[in-house]
């Protein structure tokens, strides 16, 4: 058994998140150790899934899990936005998420929320050792808040993030106070040190990042 509780090792991700103004490594169970779990220690094991809601971009689903502790209900839900890079895997990954969350209270990896419910969260734990090496660079020109570094930001075009995407990045960093060294950390994985030089499904993911992570 490692320090995570009964989970092997290979059920274990990682993600660097940011909390309260600090970066942070947090590690997250995938489902499937959630589910070897409730299988070996229950004779009797009951999986329930039903979907509540979907319009062809939100999708909700519940789960019900039966075992010999009693019964225990979880919902899960997924989106276009927040989900992007998993757009054509909506219901399933909402239907996922239940599962999850239902093993979780009853008893599998309490502690823990699932890796299934940050897939959206991009890794960037090797961040800081990708850019050690590189002169710290300026990602808002003139980062005053003026109309001169905002139309810098713009997008250019040729699949790279549209103007109103870099906006929304520069938005939604000051509104988390992010500082410099933070943008870096968040850009370095993308090998790219602007928000105009990320392709707009790039800056999808960031904006959809950010916003989950402004609500949390």
């Amino acid at each position: 058994m490692n320090a995570n509780g009964a989970f092997r090792e290979d059920e274990l991700v990682t993600r660097k998140v940011k909390v309260n103004g600090q970066w942070e490594t947090r590690t997250f169970p995938i489902i499937g150790g959630r589910l070897r779990l409730a299988h070996e220690q229950n004779d009797s094991l009951g999986l329930q899934t039903e979907l509540v809601s979907w319009d062809g971009q939100y999708a909700v689903f519940k789960c019900c899990a039966v075992t010999p502790k009693g019964q225990f209900v979880g919902y899960g839900t997924a989106n276009g936005q927040r989900d992007s890079r998993l757009a054509e895997s909506l219901v399933e990954l909402a239907e996922t998420r239940s599962v999850a969350r239902a093993l979780r209270f009853a008893g599998y990896g309490l502690e823990f929320c699932g890796a299934e419910e940050v897939s959206h969260v991009m890794e960037t734990e090797a961040a800081s050792e990708q850019i050690a090496s590189k002169e710290p660079q300026q990602v808002f020109p003139g980062a005053n808040g003026s109309s001169k570094s905002e139309a810098k930001a713009s997008g250019n075009g040729n699949g790279k993030a549209t103007q109103a995407q870099c906006r929304a990045l520069y938005a939604l960093t000051k509104k988390a106070q992010y500082e410099e060294e933070d943008i870096n950390s968040l850009l370095a994985p993308l090998n790219v040190t602007t928000f105009q030089d990320l392709s707009r499904q790039e800056a999808s993911h960031l904006i959809s990042y950010l916003q989950t992570e402004a609500a949390a």
